[in-house]
């Protein structure tokens, strides 16, 4: 009688941790399936904040270098992989050039001979890959309205 009363009392705690297990995995796949559709928005919004950017871009409605250093930036976080591709290197390359240049306040803080060197850098990175950074952008574009 005593055996069969632990019997029954490991089944039953076999049959609770069972349904407790079951009731974590649910709780983990509902919480993979929310970061999922969460990764997916976040994506889309990245697709469209690129989109904008770069048909301001072509359309030469922000500085040429900010333009490419703002869509790289973004193009990381969308698609790595897309962004190491050989047409967009010239992206890279441009961010690099260019990572050492004040930017916001500090830009503003500096006196206008501060600046020319800096615009310098800028025009002579303009005149050497302008016309690549625009066929990137038309090609990144071309790509993702696709």
């Amino acid at each position: 009688m005593l055996s069969n009363f632990w019997l029954i009392l490991g089944a039953v705690c076999i049959l609770a941790l069972t349904l407790y297990a079951i009731l974590l995995w649910r709780r983990v796949w509902h919480m993979e399936k929310q970061r999922k559709q969460q990764l997916a928005k976040q994506k889309s919004h990245l697709r469209n904040d690129l989109i904008i950017l770069a048909n301001s871009f072509l359309t030469e409605q922000m500085p040429w270098a900010e333009g490419c250093i703002r869509i790289k930036v973004i193009l990381d976080h969308y698609d790595a992989e897309l962004g190491m591709q050989p047409q967009n290197q010239v992206l890279q390359t441009i961010f690099e050039a260019t990572k050492h240049i004040p930017s916001h306040d500090s830009w503003k803080a500096l006196t206008n001979a501060e600046k020319l060197p800096y615009q310098r850098l800028l025009s002579e990175l303009e005149l050497k890959h302008k016309k690549a950074s625009s066929e990137a952008v038309k090609q990144l574009l071309n790509q993702l309205k696709n």
